[in-house]
């Protein structure tokens, strides 16, 4: 008969090599469970990684772009918050100067031209409105604050003119008549807005509007800028109400003030309102974008699952039974770890 000899120390190093296999699977298992996608996805797919990366890349992209719109589309949210304000703004103002029709009391003029200071003080603030450190009104010099109060050396200009004026048509300023005052402000005064030579001394803004893309094939432009013909009627109608209402004009010529100024407000309120309605055609293109994104992104995700994902049931079943052979594998080596020799003499 032939006996042989099974160490107890090659048995615990054989447990301790099982110890540390399980330990590894476990670790491996344990991920798998808690993320639902495979640990080593290099391991598990092989060649299909390339698919894998692929598809991760592509939503990192959408990510991306749908990040972007959330910051074009607060920019937009913001300038049609304050372009709503300035149209109401323009609107107190038109029923004012609506008011002071036919009427030539100091108080009447004083509360009108009130409402024209303050209307073009709140225009100027919400042109100046900046959004994460970017002003909304500037066109693409969004580092640039777009719009001056140049009120006061603009009121000084017409008043000069206006002087002038009735000398040239051998007058004084208080007897120029309605006709006279229209042809004035229509010829001399409103050119002093509308020309851009002359607007510069307003505003800094940049005529070319910010464009952003929305998606792989769409661009859109995502701001307005303090250029266009809203605010720049808004500071024609206060400053002519604040410049030749106080002048001691005729009724008739007081009259053709209001007229033109009311005028004016309503050209601003109508500039102000295309403004907000073009920059709502981009919110909606926006977030027609943002829903294909979004749908594209489900079901590239999707793809991702299937080829990445893991059953949980069968990666928590494995975990189990991996801590029960482990617990096995320690009582085992426990056991071996307490015989001895001495027991047994």
């Amino acid at each position: 008969m032939k006996l042989s000899f099974i160490s107890s120390t090659a048995i615990q190093n054989s447990m301790r090599q099982t110890i540390r296999q399980a330990q590894n699977e476990m670790t491996t298992a344990s991920t798998e469970a808690t993320t639902g996608v495979y640990a080593d996805i290099g391991v598990s797919l092989g060649s299909g990684t390339t698919q894998s990366v692929n598809l991760t890349r592509d939503v990192s992209r959408i990510d991306s772009i749908l990040s972007s719109n959330s910051i074009v589309n607060q920019r937009m949210t913001s300038s049609q918050t304050a372009l709503s304000q300035m149209s109401s703004q323009a609107q107190k103002f038109m029923d004012q100067l609506v008011a002071l029709r036919g009427n030539s009391d100091d108080s009447s003029i004083a509360l009108t031209q009130q409402t024209a200071t303050a209307t073009l003080s709140n225009v100027i603030a919400g042109a100046n409105t900046m959004v994460n450190g970017e002003y909304l009104f500037a066109g693409t010099n969004t580092d640039v604050q777009p719009m001056t109060d140049n009120s006061d050396a603009a009121t000084t200009e017409i008043q000069t003119a206006l002087t002038q004026y009735a000398t040239d048509n051998g007058t004084t300023v208080d007897q120029l008549t309605g006709e006279q005052m229209t042809d004035f402000i229509t010829t001399i005064v409103e050119p002093m807005f509308t020309d851009d030579s002359s607007w510069s001394d307003w505003s800094s803004a940049s005529d070319q509007n910010m464009s952003s893309r929305i998606s792989n094939s769409e661009v859109i432009e995502s701001s307005t800028n303090a250029n266009e013909s809203g605010m720049r009627y808004l500071a024609l109608a206060t400053t002519v109400t604040n410049a030749l209402a106080g002048q001691g004009l005729s009724q008739d010529a007081l009259n053709a003030v209001t007229d033109q100024a009311t005028s004016y407000a309503r050209q601003a309120i109508d500039g102000l309102n295309n403004q907000a309605s073009e920059l709502g055609l981009s919110q909606a293109r926006l977030s027609d974008a943002n829903t294909s994104l979004n749908a594209q992104k489900t079901i590239l995700n999707t793809n991702i699952g299937d080829l990445t994902g893991v059953d949980p049931y069968e990666a928590s079943t494995k975990v189990n039974s991996l801590e029960t052979q482990l617990e096995t594998a320690y009582t085992i080596v426990s056991k071996i770890q307490q015989l001895s020799l001495v027991n047994y003499l």
